[in-house]
């Protein structure tokens, strides 16, 4: 199935192998921005839109089942 959602697929990838983790700020941005039109590497990183926030929040919590999302984007 061809998504839009690679970088996402590629960073749970590494993190589930444990090849990576979400150690700091960055490990989290590239899972849950890489994707997005509207952050730009570089650009206005102190700016954290809500869906981030919130999908932060879920994962630093083991709220957020990153196995299973993968699983459904693959």
């Amino acid at each position: 199935m061809s998504n839009g959602h690679a970088g996402f697929i590629k960073k749970a990838r590494e993190i589930l192998e444990g090849r990576s983790g979400l150690d700091d700020i960055e490990d989290y941005r590239a899972l849950l921005c890489e994707d997005c039109a509207f952050y730009h590497h570089g650009e206005e990183e102190n700016e954290e839109c809500g869906s981030f926030l919130l999908l932060k929040a879920l994962l630093e919590r083991d709220a957020f089942d990153l196995e299973r999302a993968l699983r459904e984007l693959e």
